[in-house]
């Protein structure tokens, strides 16, 4: 098994792309990524990464809301009452930008995280 370059995730050797933040593998350099913050639901959460797409910046978006897989499983979220939570992480040289972005395009359901 081998390393993504940029997010670090175990990869297939035989992999040409990563399955997580979409790095091409043949890329030899290093990325730090930075969770920039949180978004309240699946739906938004997928919206705010394509708009990050649109402006090609890469994004990564984790659950901490017991979701599951592209299909969709909503569970109820483990750790505290309320919606799902859903975090964001992008590269570095990308934090303000992506910020924007998404503040722009989510609004309410976008809370950037304190610096």
């Amino acid at each position: 098994m081998a390393n993504c370059p940029a997010c670090n995730t175990e990869i297939a050797d035989d992999a040409s792309t990563c399955y997580i933040c979409g790095c091409e593998l043949d890329e030899e350099r290093e990325i730090t990524w930075t969770i920039i913050g949180e978004i309240e639901d699946k739906l938004s959460a997928d919206f705010g990464k394509e708009a990050l797409a649109t402006s090609e910046i890469p994004a990564v978006v984790f659950s901490r809301s017991g979701f599951f897989g592209n299909i969709g499983l909503p569970l109820n979220p483990f750790y505290k009452a309320g919606s799902a939570l859903f975090e964001i992480s992008v590269p570095e040289e990308f934090i303000e930008e992506a910020s924007e972005i998404l503040e722009m395009t989510l609004g309410k359901k976008w809370h950037r995280k304190e610096s």
